[in-house]
């Protein structure tokens, strides 16, 4: 798995100091075992083997974090079995992460996974994220990952945002947004991340920025 990994990042993500690449694996394994083990009481994925969810999730996931600086603080909706959050913190350990998940077994794994991985800067709550209004314009990144609703999505992820802030939608990719109806969330399209590699159903990233200086 650990080789799996370097060879992913010397592949895909020339820009990573060679130097961290060792670590940053052995990091992914550690989450990679809590999610195999994990895995035998609950459903986190549809794949069964780490090669396939490396191949996969870990890959989508990386994915996010070219549009994601390495400081400020980003929050992720419906976190799921970790993706993309996870892997976006221990590429980038200084962002400030807080994942948000509304089904208590997979905020519990979230919850062990983040204590096995020994992450800091870094906390998953369990709920939904209308129960928090205290988080409304608080975040530099949004990210939200495979959506059943994306009009409800954006709606839900643009309140969230700081001023000058990104939201991050991974989506089907032939999916597009009415200007109009970014422009009531105040958002626009900023770049579109398309992701092929190991995958049959293509998807991509749409990356949205808040307009500055509407509130």
């Amino acid at each position: 798995m650990k080789n799996r990994l370097i060879k992913l990042f010397e592949d895909d993500f020339t820009g990573v100091n060679s130097d961290s690449l060792p670590g940053i694996a052995d990091c992914l394994v550690l989450f990679l075992n809590e999610w195999k083990r994990w895995s035998l009481k609950i459903n986190l994925t549809a794949e069964t083997d780490e090669l396939s969810v490396i191949n996969k999730h870990i890959y989508e996931s990386l994915q996010y974090t070219r549009a994601i600086s390495p400081y400020g603080s980003l929050i992720d909706i419906g976190s799921g079995s970790g993706f993309p959050a996870i892997p976006i913190k221990v590429l980038l350990p200084k962002l400030d992460v807080i994942l948000i998940e509304s089904q208590r077994k997979r905020a519990n794994f979230l919850k062990a996974a983040i204590r096995s991985m020994g992450l800091s800067a870094i906390q998953c709550i369990h709920g939904r994220i209308e129960d928090f209004p205290e988080f409304l314009g608080r975040y530099d990144f949004v990210t939200l990952r495979h959506v059943l609703e994306p009009n409800l999505s954006l709606e839900l992820g643009s309140g969230l945002l700081n001023e000058g802030g990104s939201l991050l939608l991974q989506t089907s990719f032939d999916k597009t947004f009415q200007v109009d109806f970014l422009a009531t969330l105040c958002l626009y399209l900023a770049q579109e991340i398309f992701i092929k590699k190991f995958s049959s159903s293509h998807s991509k990233i749409m990356v949205f920025k808040r307009i500055k200086g509407i509130n």
